[in-house]
């Protein structure tokens, strides 16, 4: 059987880990906001509210014309969702009563 010499090994697991990186979701700081103020908004009018009228509000907020489209990203939303899930009784009756604090509650779950 042949040796595999240890630069092959080297780059075969450096590719490995970019291609595990690369894989692995990544949102930037400006769409964890976006979406946070979105769940906040569509929990302050019905507490039930999940996933579908997310999009509903994301998707719907493109105009006809506009040449660049916000689309819904389904796994943010199912993060910003746990998110939601992770707080207790008291801390998403506060985040429902001051749209402010229930963006901050989000972005520390999602960060923390």
């Amino acid at each position: 059987m042949k040796k595999v010499k240890p630069r092959t090994v080297i780059l075969l697991v450096a590719v490995i880990a970019l291609l595990a990186w690369w894989l692995v979701p990544h949102y930037s700081d400006e769409d964890k906001t976006y979406y946070a103020s979105v769940l906040c908004t569509v929990k302050s009018s019905s507490p039930t509210a999940g996933l579908t009228e997310m999009e509903q509000m994301i998707e719907g907020g493109n105009s006809d014309y506009a040449l660049k489209k916000t689309h819904f990203s389904s796994s943010l939303g199912n993060a910003m969702l746990n998110a939601w899930d992770q707080l207790s009784a008291t801390e998403k009756q506060r985040a429902m009563d001051t749209p402010k604090s229930c963006s901050e509650l989000l972005l520390a779950r999602m960060n923390g």
